[in-house]
């Protein structure tokens, strides 16, 4: 691993860490909270993802975050299928999240700081 992987890899785990820490907090508002309010559901998620390293990354990341968890992947149609506690009233929100945060970092790790 190259020193920019090594940094992209300390800089994913940061934010691994910092999502698993909000997403306590959320699940913990939204348990305590009235449950009628909550909206969970399952959401097809397509995947930039291609290694298995980068697949397995991501679905694993997924589940380590409370709130979240992996149910299905699909690597040859590269989709993920995640149920969430709560998908809000607009489950693009959580696709484009996951996406943005999680994904996104995993590829620059993976892939070395090349364009994800």
């Amino acid at each position: 691993m190259s020193v920019r992987g090594a940094l992209y890899w300390f800089r994913y785990l940061a934010i691994l860490l910092r999502e698993i820490w909000l997403s306590a907090i959320t699940v913990t508002k939204l348990v305590l909270g009235p449950l009628e309010n909550l909206r969970s559901g399952f959401i097809a998620l397509p995947m930039r993802a291609r290694t298995d390293l980068e697949i397995t990354t991501l679905a694993n990341s997924i589940t380590l975050t409370p709130g979240t968890i992996t149910v299905h992947v699909e690597p040859a149609k590269h989709t993920i299928v995640i149920h969430a506690i709560d998908i809000g009233q607009d489950p693009e929100d959580v696709r484009k999240s996951i996406q943005t945060v999680l994904e996104k970092n995993i590829l620059l790790w993976t892939r070395a700081g090349r364009r994800p």
